[in-house]
């Protein structure tokens, strides 16, 4: 027997994918505002900390893109070669 080999569905994980990032980044953007909100109104500092957290939430964004996308690349590999294991057997 053949692996399944379909097209809509890679393209159905990878659209799950895109849009589970761009959650994250909305998450992480939003987070990192009201912190630096939170922050100045805490010291008094109106744009202060929110500027500086909106400039950390950049690194941390490409940094949890990274790391996600490589965990689902491990995941669909993973579950790749077990299927080829139960196919060839």
């Amino acid at each position: 027997m053949k692996p399944e080999n379909n097209p809509l569905s890679t393209y159905g994980l990878v659209a799950g994918v895109v849009g589970q990032v761009g959650c994250m980044i909305l998450l992480i953007i939003l987070g990192t505002l009201l912190l630096g909100l939170a922050l100045d109104e805490a010291f008094g500092t109106r744009p202060t900390f929110v500027f500086i957290m909106l400039l950390a939430s950049i690194p941390i964004s490409i940094a949890s893109i990274f790391i996600y996308t490589r965990f689902k690349t491990k995941n669909l590999h993973g579950n790749t070669r077990t299927k080829e294991e139960d196919i060839s057997e």
